[in-house]
């Protein structure tokens, strides 16, 4: 295996912050422009406009942001030069934590599969990032399912209830014994913008040393003023900062106050060392602040997830997070940067805040994220969401589920809605696929299973209401029927995490990115979604390529 060269580093320019803030905030490049006052808030000026470094690397925490002294002014006292510290490369000091890999299952041992439902999709984020580097993936860095859940597809809206479950089945593509493939989908109800309550978002950015790249911070604050864009006048953004300690920044402010918020962007400036754990108790208490029981309430921290001031673990804040998502502010965590990057704590902290994890890596991704999705799944609507399939074991001689590894519940903690599972906005999608063995003389058409999907309402008025539920058949695929682009759209999202997963049973099957982008071409030249999501998974086949 091959890597692409890393690029010479060169040092660092140490300027004045002063000289920083006046020669390339967007608002002063906009005043200088002669525009007026604030017009400098297109969101990809801040990225564009950042002067920390791009090639990887910072200066030290303790520096970040200090004047450098003059030898002429004598009214300074002379700080000695500080030695500029490189970022790690993006393959170097990042924390992933392996997952495992499930096998097939005898139904005759265990016939039913229980987990929490997960739209997290920082795995395939981080992997893009990784390849476009011209880096290989680490095989703890994937989990197949945020793989296939951040493609869309053609799933119904309910008509009745918050969410709906889908299933389709047909040959599984790896594979030539017969083995087939079952997707069950499951999808949020939709809620009209103009019929959504106010949200309330508290923003925690990480602005230590490490972050002061264009990549990091500069793309952090792209990110908040294309969510300010977003967001109704009536709704409020507070900012909270965190490096050696946590500051508040902005207060819960009514987002119609532009000038305002895009004031906060500006003083993100980059400091010394990671205290996470203050930010995290500080942006809570904020949060608390502006809370209101029939609206939604949501802190999002953006960070690279590397903690090394205070408790620097998951578990630290663990039960703060779990509390406050028990008492209605859920937790989304939003990954910037590789090289010294924590995977881990970003997505078992979003585990845990009744949110998900996202990862940006370009401002593309910062636009579709904060500028539609975030925006538009903000409202939840399934709190403690969990499916269970039931195999028939006279029909199903064993079964795989693909991903979904650290999400697994016991199948006696289904319907125990006390205990931990996923949270659903409005819109979002969850998709699980099975590899399924059936047992000789199972005719196509005949029922072969049941998805069911468990959840607790959320918003106004659901504080009393009953666990909703909905079911969904499995039945035998026809051996000679195409099947539809959906699951032949999440099943290729699969197998390329599995490939470069490189982990068992996958990967005695032989498959090769070639067999991949064949199965990808063709469905390119299909309508909709599907060919969207083909041509995003064709791309990193062609970066996976350059690392082999």
């Amino acid at each position: 295996m091959t890597q692409r060269p890393r690029p010479a580093r060169r040092p660092r320019r140490l300027l004045p912050l002063l000289t920083v803030l006046a020669v390339t905030s967007p608002l002063a490049l906009a005043a200088c422009a002669g525009g007026d006052e604030g017009s400098g808030s297109d969101p990809e000026s801040w990225y564009e406009s950042y002067d920390g470094e791009t090639d990887g690397e910072t200066d030290g925490d303790a520096a970040a942001g200090a004047p450098a002294p003059s030898a002429a002014d004598e009214s300074q006292p002379l700080v000695p030069p500080v030695e500029p510290t490189e970022v790690p490369a993006p393959d170097e000091d990042n924390t992933f934590v392996e997952a495992g890999s499930n096998g097939f299952v005898p139904t005759a041992e265990d016939s039913r599969s229980t987990f929490a439902l997960d739209v997290d999709t920082g795995s395939i984020g981080v992997a893009r990032s990784l390849l476009a580097d011209g880096y290989a993936v680490p095989a703890a860095a994937v989990r197949p399912e945020e793989w296939v859940n951040s493609l869309s597809y053609d799933d119904p809206a309910p008509t009745r209830g918050d969410l709906g479950v889908t299933a389709e089945t047909g040959l599984a593509p790896t594979l030539d014994d017969g083995t087939q493939v079952v997707r069950v989908g499951v999808r949020a109800r939709d809620v009209d913008p103009d019929d959504r309550p106010p949200v309330n978002v508290t923003l925690v950015v990480d602005r230590s040393g490490s972050m002061d790249v264009r990549d990091r911070l500069g793309l952090v604050q792209s990110s908040l003023a294309l969510m300010a864009d977003e967001l109704r006048p009536d709704d409020t953004v507070a900012v909270v900062s965190f490096d050696d300690g946590a500051v508040p920044i902005l207060g819960p402010t009514p987002v119609r106050d532009r000038e305002a918020v895009l004031g906060a962007v500006e003083e993100l400036t980059p400091g010394g060392g990671t205290n996470l754990e203050a930010g995290l108790r500080e942006g809570y208490r904020t949060a608390r602040e502006a809370f209101d029981p029939d609206e939604t309430n949501l802190v999002v921290l953006c960070s690279d997830g590397v903690a090394n001031i205070g408790s620097t673990g998951p578990g630290s804040i663990a039960e703060t997070i779990a509390e406050q998502g028990r008492e209605g502010i859920a937790l989304v965590t939003v990954g910037f940067g590789m090289g010294n990057y924590d995977d881990h704590m970003m997505e078992q902290l979003a585990d845990t805040g009744d949110g998900f994890y996202s990862y940006v890596d370009t401002y593309e991704e910062a636009e579709r994220l904060f500028g539609t999705e975030l925006t538009t799944t903000l409202v939840p609507v399934a709190a403690e969401a969990r499916a269970q399939v039931a195999f028939d074991p006279g029909l199903v001689s064993s079964y795989r589920l693909v991903g979904y590894e650290n999400r697994d519940l016991a199948d006696e903690d289904f319907t125990d809605l006390g205990v931990d599972a996923g949270e659903l906005g409005a819109g979002h999608h969850a998709t699980a696929l099975y590899e399924v063995r059936l047992a000789d003389g199972v005719e196509p058409g005949t029922r072969i299973g049941e998805a069911t999907v468990l959840w607790r309402p959320t918003g106004p008025g659901t504080e009393e209401a009953e666990p909703q539920e909905a079911r969904a058949e499995l039945v035998a695929a026809d051996p000679g029927a195409e099947p539809s682009d959906d699951l032949a759209l999440a099943t290729a999202a699969a197998d390329l995490a599995q490939l470069l997963e490189d982990a068992s049973p996958y990967a005695e099957r032989g498959v090769s990115l070639d067999d991949l982008d064949a199965r990808l071409d063709e469905l390119r030249r299909a309508e909709g979604s599907a060919a969207a999501g083909a041509e995003q998974l064709a791309e990193l086949v062609d970066l996976a390529r350059r690392t082999r």
